[in-house]
C-alpha cells in the first residue's frame, strides 16, 4: 500500500486536485473496487454473525403435526408477547415430519429427524409437542425428559391431564393427536407437551417453558372441549 501511496504521489505532484483524481481512476480503478468489495464483505460478515446471527430465545418443535408456517407464527407472536421477548428470537417449528419405528410417512424430508437428535444433542430444544408414541421412542433413544413435578404442584400444569413416566410427571397431555389418526387410524394417540432434559437447564429455560405451559393451559381453558388440538395445533 506505501509503494502505490509513494508511486501516486510522485506522478501526481503538480497536478491539480481533479487531474489527480482523474489520474488515480485511470491507473489504480482495480485496486479501488478490490478494496471496497472487501471492505464490503467483512462488514457483511460482521453484520450477519454479530446482529442477524443471534441464538434463539426458545425453540419449541412440532413433530409429525403437518407443516403450517402461519400457526406457527400466530403461536410465537402471542407466546413471545407473553413471554416478553424479541419474537425473532422464538422458534415455533412444525418442519418436522417424518417416519419413525413403525410410523411411517410419505412424501416426506427423513433428514428431519436426523436434525431434530442433532439439535438435541446440541441442546437446542426447550420445548416438544409430540405424538405418545413419538415420546416413547425418544426415550428408547436415551432422550429424557423434565419432571414437572413443581410445575404441577404450583397449579401452572393442573388444567391439563399430566403423562405419567415412571410414576412422575414429564409431560402434560394437550388433546388428542389428530394429525397421527389420520396417518394410522389410531384413535388414542395422545398428544403431548414435554421438555427435554439437559440437566443444565439455566433459569431463564425454565422460566420460558414454564410461560410456555401456562400458555398451553390457556389455550385449552379457551376452547370447548379441549378444542386447543383442532384449533391451535392441528
Amino acid at each position: 500500500m506505501k509503494k502505490y501511496l509513494r508511486d501516486i504521489k510522485e506522478k501526481t505532484s503538480g497536478m491539480t486536485r481533479r487531474e489527480t483524481c482523474s489520474y488515480i481512476w485511470s491507473y489504480y480503478w482495480y485496486h479501488i473496487m478490490i478494496f471496497i468489495s472487501v471492505i464490503a464483505l467483512i462488514l457483511l460478515f460482521a453484520a450477519h454473525y454479530g446482529l442477524g446471527n443471534k441464538k434463539p430465545l426458545f425453540t419449541c418443535l412440532m413433530i409429525n403435526q403437518g407443516l403450517d408456517e402461519a400457526r406457527d407464527l400466530r403461536i410465537r407472536d402471542e407466546f413471545a408477547q407473553r413471554a416478553d421477548l424479541p419474537r425473532e428470537r422464538v422458534v415455533i417449528d412444525s418442519d418436522y415430519n417424518f417416519s419413525y419405528g413403525q410410523f411411517r410417512l410419505e412424501g416426506t424430508n427423513e433428514s428431519s429427524y436426523e436434525k431434530f437428535f442433532f439439535q438435541w444433542r446440541n441442546q437446542e430444544i426447550d420445548a416438544v409437542i409430540l405424538s405418545e408414541s413419538f415420546y416413547k421412542h425418544c426415550r428408547e433413544m436415551g432422550g429424557d425428559f423434565r419432571v414437572l413435578a413443581n410445575e404441577m404442584s404450583e397449579g401452572t400444569g393442573n388444567r391439563l391431564q399430566a403423562y405419567m413416566d415412571e410414576g412422575e410427571c414429564r409431560a402434560v397431555v394437550l388433546g388428542t393427536d389428530l394429525y397421527t389418526e389420520k396417518i394410522t387410524g389410531k384413535e388414542d394417540e395422545k398428544l403431548l407437551l414435554a421438555f427435554p432434559e439437559y440437566g443444565n437447564s439455566s433459569e431463564s429455560s425454565l422460566k420460558e417453558s414454564r410461560i410456555f405451559l401456562e400458555y398451553a393451559c390457556e389455550k385449552l381453558q379457551e376452547e370447548t372441549g379441549g378444542g386447543i388440538l383442532e384449533e391451535i395445533f392441528n
